[in-house]
């Protein structure tokens, strides 16, 4: 409606102008005033995304100190008369390990960010996340069983044959191991490695050696910390294997810009994985 040819009372009515949706007619003229003057302040972010946090030394200095601490952890379980591969000792020495990585994201935060775990991606779970992950992480059981397949055709001396810490408190038949085992694999393993790994590591990468290669590089080292002493040739295959699930972990954190779905992911994997495992020996 055009206000200045026809009789209107004063009121907010569409700026002629355009410089505003609204301005106020007092009856006989246009005046300065518009919406703007009245629009509330907009509600912060929740969360604004930093830069990666660069911590490299930091990282290498937990990982070094929870592989020595589960060592030593190990050990002592074992001379004090635990089971060399019983519940006990995983547990123990698997806690020592969890307790380095997660104390070298503690220090990264402190001295690099603002002292808490949200820069490293660890938000508010969504239920979305368990949603996502359970599809996520299904899809990926497929894709590495494929790839076991494939290896098994080409170079069946590199497919793993098991891990021991995870297969021998089967033989136990007991409670207590098969929820040490659960409890590691799908509680523990996805919120440590995950805030570790694709956290504090790959956000390091990223910052340093930009997105593709740090996703490809946390990868890698995921792959490298799952290979054993003991495991041979078998140990390409697990390298190859964790690379894959590497990957993929690292592209949904890239991608979602947390932790969440990736965590949901990586438990489920390790959840359908256990209960084949499991279904499998007995």
């Amino acid at each position: 409606m055009d206000v200045t040819t026809t009789v209107a009372l004063p009121g907010w009515y569409r700026d002629p102008w355009g410089v505003a949706w609204w301005r106020w007619w007092d009856g006989a003229v246009w005046t300065g005033y518009t919406e703007s003057w009245f629009v509330a302040p907009r509600p912060a972010p929740a969360h604004v995304p930093k830069p990666p946090i660069r911590a490299g030394w930091t990282a290498l200095l937990g990982m070094v100190t929870g592989l020595g601490c589960s060592i030593a952890a190990g050990a002592i379980l074992i001379v004090a008369g635990a089971d060399t591969n019983g519940a006990i000792v995983l547990l123990g020495s698997t806690a020592c390990l969890w307790a380095g990585l997660l104390g070298a994201c503690v220090i990264a935060v402190r001295r690099k960010g603002t002292g808490s775990l949200r820069d490293l991606g660890l938000l508010r779970f969504r239920w979305v996340d368990a949603a996502l992950g359970l599809g996520f992480g299904t899809a990926l059981v497929f894709v590495v069983g494929g790839l076991a397949q494939v290896i098994e055709v080409l170079a069946p001396e590199i497919l793993p044959h098991g891990r021991g810490e995870r297969s021998d408190p089967f033989t136990n038949d007991s409670g207590f191991a098969i929820a040490v085992i659960v409890l590691i694999a799908v509680v523990g393993a996805p919120f440590f490695e995950e805030l570790f790994f694709r956290g504090l590591v790959q956000g390091t990468f990223v910052a340093s050696r930009g997105v593709a290669v740090g996703v490809v590089l946390q990868a890698m080292l995921f792959g490298v910390v799952h290979m054993t002493f003991d495991g041979g040739w078998g140990n390409v295959g697990v390298f190859l294997m964790i690379l894959v699930v590497g990957l993929a972990l690292g592209v949904i954190r890239f991608g979602f810009k947390r932790l969440g779905p990736g965590m949901f992911t990586h438990a489920t994997y390790n959840a359908i994985v256990v209960a084949v495992a499991f279904a499998t020996w007995r």
